[in-house]
């Protein structure tokens, strides 16, 4: 599961970062504590072979949905099976994305108390999630702009991930990302082998304070180490 992640690099080097060639998303500013159902960026591949950069809804909202409210509840999806649901299957054959994340939480449950964990690249670089993405028009309002939205795709944890939680967002490495945004693959068995756990290696992990678990709280001082918690294993809510 992803639930919370840091978006702090501006769209402008994200763009050079990820070979954009046409940036359609204004600067929200560095965010150290990006929750559901905020703008984010997203890097994607138009109809015409372009790489853009957009600004989208973090929380999917199928194509056939009657209204936009249960994105909320689909801002994950899993890597697994989302080929096969009515929700995802679309955008998995043509419109898949890559959300840059500087790093993302993810919680430790010890008894009642959640404690959180940050996790980053080992070399500092921005992490490139794979991601779903879809276009949703109000038939109430055929001529307003539609809702564009999207979903972070998981896997299962890898070792430097397991002890916190059984799940990890997809990490894409950088010679992954054209295979993984091209528009003229659209079976998803062809990019299947892209979605596995990352490396050893890729991430590092530390605790830090519990003030991430309010989301009102949006500050660098949010990724300040604390002390170790003692680790055990959790499961997927």
């Amino acid at each position: 599961m992803c639930g919370r992640y840091v978006a702090a690099t501006p769209p402008d080097q994200l763009a050079q970062l990820f070979g954009v060639t046409d940036v359609r998303a204004g600067d929200l500013g560095p965010r150290w504590n990006v929750a559901p159902t905020m703008d984010v960026y997203a890097v994607a591949e138009g109809s015409d072979g372009e790489r853009r950069l957009g600004t989208f809804r973090w929380g999917l909202v199928p194509w056939f949905s009657t209204g936009p409210g249960g994105g909320a509840k689909m801002i994950n999806a899993r890597a697994e099976t989302a080929a096969e649901k009515p929700s995802f299957r679309r955008a998995m054959e043509r419109r898949r994305c890559i959300i840059p994340a500087d790093g993302f939480y993810e919680w430790l449950r010890n008894g009642k108390e959640k404690l959180p964990h940050l996790f980053a690249a080992a070399d500092g670089s921005v992490l490139g999630l794979a991601g779903l993405w879809e276009l949703w028009r109000s038939k109430d309002e055929p001529d307003a702009d539609p809702l564009r939205t999207c979903a972070i795709l998981t896997t299962t944890a890898n070792a430097t991930m397991a002890p916190i939680h059984n799940r990890m967002p997809v990490l894409l490495a950088p010679d992954a990302w054209s295979a993984w945004l091209d528009r003229g693959t659209t079976r998803a068995c062809d990019v299947a082998e892209l979605l596995a756990p990352a490396p050893e290696g890729v991430l590092v992990r530390r605790a830090v304070s519990p003030r991430v678990n309010n989301v009102r709280n949006d500050d660098v001082e949010l990724l300040q180490p604390v002390p170790q918690a003692t680790l055990g294993a959790s499961s997927e809510p």
